[in-house]
């Protein structure tokens, strides 16, 4: 019995490693295509190489329409204080009942998505549809989530 009690703990076999969250090495980058498009993505690449993505399969993108745009398309000094509010607010919500990684936001042809991986899929459909009816009401949103247990859709992103 008392050897039990004063016995070294086993090493956890199952599970995310440590460091849970990888740091923060944000980069910015111009978006330029064939067609003319212009943006800047703002990516975490600490999340290149990431050992814990089994652990975090819930892919989560977030669309904001741009209301205030320049002509490239992109938001206005008041747009972005905008945006960025409202992003704020829902990396809280998502925040709130998962362990939460944000990836990052692209910013592009009159749009912003907001990047994110979970653990599991735990929302409440009441309260997220009056959450996000809440954000529709500044600006048109899509909620998109889909499981992507190897993060190919941000693949292109974090290299």
């Amino acid at each position: 019995m008392f050897k039990k009690l004063f016995s070294k703990k086993e090493p956890k076999k199952y599970g995310p490693t440590e460091p849970i969250y990888p740091g923060e090495l944000f980069e910015v980058s111009e978006i330029t295509d064939n067609n003319g498009f212009f943006g800047f993505s703002n990516i975490n690449k600490s999340y290149d190489n990431y050992p814990n993505k089994k652990y975090f399969p819930w892919w989560i993108q977030v669309t904001l329409e741009l209301k205030e745009i320049d002509n490239r398309k992109m938001p206005t000094e008041s747009e972005a204080k905008i945006l960025n509010e409202l992003e704020d607010k829902i990396e809280k919500y998502v925040s709130e009942k998962h362990k939460t990684h944000f990836i990052g936001r692209v910013t592009q042809n009159g749009f912003r998505d907001i990047i994110f991986y979970i653990d599991q899929p735990r929302f409440d459909q009441d309260k997220t549809n009056i959450f996000f009816d809440q954000i529709q009401e500044i600006r048109r949103i899509n909620f998109t989530m889909e499981k992507d247990i190897d993060w190919n859709n941000v693949s292109g992103l974090i290299k």
